[in-house]
């Protein structure tokens, strides 16, 4: 049996040829190969770069989040019970007309408002104080009630006919239910819109009546003294008083013999006695 060696030389100079192994060359020729196959996919790489357009992050934002609306599931609240005849489920917010109104909490307990309605009929009566409930709740405005006022009851008693029943009678009895809402901590414009709203899509028979609570200084305005002509006039004092009563007005006469009488005058100060009697020597004048 005969074997074949592959002979190797090592370390032996035969006709100018060098000492080399060939698995060393077989490896060094593999990781050439790999650096080449590298940088050709690298330039590859950056010409497909160049000539692809590049695409604007706005439009990529937005693939990305179409993306992801199509993997989410919404969670349902409640269930999904189909409604008789519809053959589809009930909307929430057509579901919450069947629970009570969310209602403001009322924090600085500053009164706006006092919405009362009345009405004949309870029925109507309730469905709009519901109504109302639900509307200051999404403008924001804190509220509490209805509260239920006293009812009254009001009764007439009548002949059943002038002629032939003339002898008997019949009563009539007539009931107005009160139902009362209470604004608070709330601008006086977003009241104005509360009230326009409700009155935009008012019930039939339900009358509203509104006592507004408005803050205003103690001193007077400059729009209450000015007169229609333009000119001002003054309101403090005692001549401001009487300024506004007409001088041939009887009032005004006595007005004036009262403020002359020393009972009064002992607990005026000097200028308003001069006042006083400036007053007073102005019809002398006239006349």
């Amino acid at each position: 049996m005969q074997t074949l060696l592959r002979p190797t030389f090592r370390g032996l100079n035969l006709c100018g040829l060098r000492s080399f192994s060939s698995v060393k060359v077989l490896l060094n020729k593999n990781i050439n190969l790999e650096k080449e196959l590298n940088k050709l996919a690298d330039i590859t790489a950056s010409i497909e770069q160049k000539k692809i357009p590049k695409v604007p992050q706005d439009l990529v934002d937005e693939a990305h989040l179409l993306s992801e609306l199509k993997n989410f599931h919404p969670k349902v609240m409640t269930e999904h019970a189909e409604i008789p005849g519809l053959k589809r489920p009930l909307p929430l917010s057509a579901e919450l007309n069947y629970y009570a109104p969310f209602k403001n909490k009322v924090e600085y307990g500053d009164l706006k408002a006092e919405v009362i309605f009345k009405c004949y009929d309870p029925r109507n009566l309730e469905f709009f104080c519901n109504f109302a409930l639900r509307v200051a709740y999404y403008l924001g405005i804190p509220a509490t009630g209805p509260k239920p006022l006293p009812v009254r009851r009001e009764r007439w008693t009548v002949i059943r006919a002038p002629f032939v029943h003339a002898k008997s009678k019949e009563n009539f009895e007539r009931r107005t239910y009160t139902r009362m809402l209470r604004l608070w901590d709330a601008n006086e414009r977003v009241v104005d819109t509360f009230l326009a709203y409700i009155k935009e899509n008012s019930v039939w028979g339900v009358g509203v009546k509104v006592n507004m609570y408005v803050q205003e200084a103690l001193k007077p305005s400059k729009q209450s003294q000015e007169q229609p002509g333009g000119e001002s006039r003054e309101t403090n004092g005692i001549s401001g008083a009487l300024d506004a009563l007409s001088n041939s007005n009887p009032i005004a006469s006595k007005v004036l013999d009262l403020l002359q009488d020393p009972a009064f005058t002992r607990h005026m100060s000097p200028e308003e006695l001069s006042e006083v009697k400036h007053m007073a020597a102005k019809p002398e004048d006239k006349n």
